[in-house]
């Protein structure tokens, strides 16, 4: 192992380590978790359950798996199977190894479809319920293939040899291994995910015609018009999935699996008037590589960073007909790609996916990711001193990742002492994501069962609201919200911890039980118009002790609500279904479920200012005064010019006055002043 990839390595399990001196599990079935959060947040898949199972076969082979998921969308289930190791020195996965182990998953995928493998657990076993589950999937009709994937805390052999084919019937079973290098790798990555390389020659045999649009040196992005082969775009779509979908449009397929009926009957009786017919796809690369044919045509011969803001439906209609048997040989598709620069790339993807999608209307909450939202998080963040979290330390910064992998990049840029000063002033446990941040808030705003239904659901659901609330009051998302939302974290985080050291739990759904159990205790906290002490929590940095205590007694009660499962609600009574189930929530609602006296003691009147509540606007113009806005306002303004006269001489006097004590008209004036730069984009 390369020395990156030995830090990495070291680093991953001394988290784990730390998290099992907190209570949270087994080492491997940690390593399990991280892994395969590292996948779900790179876009392999949509979503994981961990389950670590391991049995025998009717005629004795060895079956295992660790975790699955099912993708709807694209018909994928994907079977995840580890080797895990641990060792301060480990060695190399050699072919065999690596085979035997794919060969256990693949067998179970086998005993479950054709062997009755469901029928070696008891009918209680978490075992039972997922081979049912696999059955159902994959004699549905909707499934199109199975993936196997590998992961390992050990590095692959250097001359690893080929997993053998493999088929379940006519569907094909793909082996994808992910040793701890290909692991670093994508952690590393600046946009969280290991980047899609597209050789067109080299795969399909043919590069795609362009024509250059002719843009001068002073451009900020490269740009060509194309024209992409039918079959070519729906293989894209069977071999890298939902990734080569830009991530805050994924939610436009959602779980729709037909085929447009426009494109169907385009494809099936005129395939050669496609091209005329389809309004065509926006494409953006990170790299391309172009050449000119021998007939002085210019073709795209290799792309990298391949992401299609704007066509999804296309995409995914195209390739649902190629599998339903439809010829695409004729079908032509227009297409415009851009090749984007390094710097800002995230966000004009962002834009190009807002301002391209036309066609088809994509909603809000699909391009949430660029919404003003997260910039003000972000500059919240930078800007917000946390109490020391214990007797020694210093202060330091919740830090806001608005783009996947910003914190490492951040840090890269850090050289020797003042990257260690960095990272002390912003440690790792305290990073917050995007699909944290929806957790966290869907969590405490009551709507555990979407929060169950994975990180790509949930935070399209909460981007509706956060959408309807900024265009109500976006000055409400301010320093006492990012405060609010911190504090939120911490709880979470802490009742994630102490669950699995609990006696009475019995493993595998840390994540549900503690959304579930922090959802009927704000709920019940609303019930009665109080809410927790959110200013002592951030004071502490910490869950105070009564919290936890009122947390897992709670849990204890949720914990036979969410095993339980009505037969009749839930086929296959799978807990992982279960959980994202309105039906499971409202059954948890109306439960006998109570907070104790002692808990109440401690909370806070939601009207308490210091529980984060709405203040007046003087009280708001005060604050902004104090923590600086009102300069930066300013300073905003002298760029983008987009205050009146006298809102920019009000602003003025705020940014420089030594003692804030503004008159009626002046306090009104600032008001007005403040809105309209949030309106124009300041954040």
């Amino acid at each position: 192992m390369d020395e990156e990839v030995t830090f990495y390595r070291h680093s991953l399990l001394s988290e784990i380590d730390a998290e099992q001196a907190a209570g949270l599990g087994y080492t491997a079935t940690r390593f399990v978790d991280r892994a395969c959060a590292t996948l779900e947040a790179g876009e392999e898949f949509t979503e994981y359950n961990i389950c670590r199972l391991i049995g025998r076969t009717s005629q004795g082979w060895v079956v295992q798996l660790d975790a699955y998921g099912f993708s709807p969308s694209d018909g994928v289930l994907n079977l995840i199977v580890s080797i895990f190791s641990g060792s301060d020195d480990p060695d190399p996965i050699l072919t065999e190894e690596a085979r035997r182990t794919v060969q256990a998953a693949f067998r179970f995928l086998i005993g479950s479809v054709h062997d009755s493998l469901a029928s070696s657990w008891d009918e209680s076993h978490d075992a039972h319920a997922v081979c049912r589950e696999i059955f159902s999937f994959a004699t549905s009709g909707e499934m199109t293939k199975a993936c196997i994937y590998l992961i390992s805390d050990r590095p692959l052999g250097g001359s690893i040899g080929k997993i053998p084919e493999m088929a379940l019937g006519p569907l094909s079973v793909e082996a994808h291994l992910w040793d701890i290098a290909r692991l670093a790798r994508m952690d590393a990555s600046a946009r969280g995910r290991e980047e899609i390389a597209i050789d067109f020659i080299g795969d399909y045999g043919e590069g795609i015609p362009a024509l250059a649009a002719g843009l001068d040196e002073a451009s900020q992005y490269e740009s060509y018009l194309c024209i992409m082969p039918g079959k070519i775009l729906a293989s894209l779509y069977d071999s890298f999935g939902g990734r080569i979908l830009e991530q805050n449009v994924r939610a436009f397929l959602g779980d729709n699996r037909k085929v447009n009926k426009g494109i169907r009957d385009t494809i099936r009786t005129e395939p050669g008037m496609f091209f005329a017919f389809n309004n065509g796809l926006t494409v953006t690369v990170s790299d391309l590589e172009v050449s000119t044919t021998s007939s002085g045509y210019t073709e795209i011969v290799k792309a990298q960073g391949l992401q299609i803001v704007n066509g999804g439906q296309t995409t995914a209609s195209l390739y649902w007909a190629s599998k339903a048997g439809a010829d695409l040989s004729k079908v032509r598709v227009q297409m415009k790609l851009s090749r984007l620069q390094e710097d800002g790339f995230e966000d004009a993807v962002h834009n190009i996916a807002r301002y391209a999608n036309a066609q088809n209307a994509v909603s809000a909450s699909d391009l949430f990711a660029g919404h003003p939202y997260f910039k003000r998080l972000e500059s919240i963040s930078r800007q917000t001193l946390a109490p020391p979290g214990a007797l020694g330390e210093g202060n330091t910064y919740w830090y806001f990742e608005r783009t996947a992998g910003g914190y490492k990049v951040e840090l890269k840029r850090k050289k020797g002492v003042a990257g260690k000063f960095w990272q002390v002033l912003n440690p790792k446990k305290q990073v917050l994501t995007k699909t944290d941040v929806a957790r966290y808030e869907s969590t405490f705003d009551g709507l555990p069962n979407v929060v169950s239904s994975g990180a790509q659901k949930n935070i399209a659901a909460f981007g509706k609201y956060v959408i309807q609330a900024w265009a109500n009051d976006p000055a409400r998302f301010d320093t006492d919200y990012f405060q609010r939302l911190a504090c939120r974290a911490i709880l979470t985080r802490s009742v994630d911890a102490a669950i699995p050291a609990q006696t009475w739990y019995p493993g595998s759904i840390v994540r549900p039980l503690t959304t579930y159990t922090l959802a009927i205790m704000s709920d019940r906290m609303r019930d009665l118009d109080v809410q927790p002490n959110y200013g002592e929590i951030w004071k502490l940095q910490r869950a105070p002790k009564y919290f936890m205590a009122e947390a897992t007694r709670v849990a204890q009660q949720v914990l036979p609500l969410l095993m339980e499962i009505p037969e009749e609600l839930v086929r296959n009574r799978l807990v992982t279904e279960w959980v994202k189930r309105e039906a499971c929530w409202i059954r948890i609602k109306e439960s006998s479920i109570r907070l104790s006296d002692a808990f109440l003691a401690n909370v806070v009147s939601d009207g308490d200012r210091q529980a984060g509540s709405r203040i007046s606007w003087r009280e708001r113009a005060q604050q902004l005064w104090s923590d600086g806005t009102w300069r930066r306002l300013r300073d905003w303004n002298d760029v983008e010019d987009q205050l009146t006269d006298g809102e920019k001489e009000v602003v003025e006097w705020a940014a420089l006055t030594g003692t804030f004590a503004p008159k009626a008209f002046r306090l009104k004036k600032l008001e007005e002043a403040f809105r309209r730069g949030l309106e124009e984009g300041f954040v």
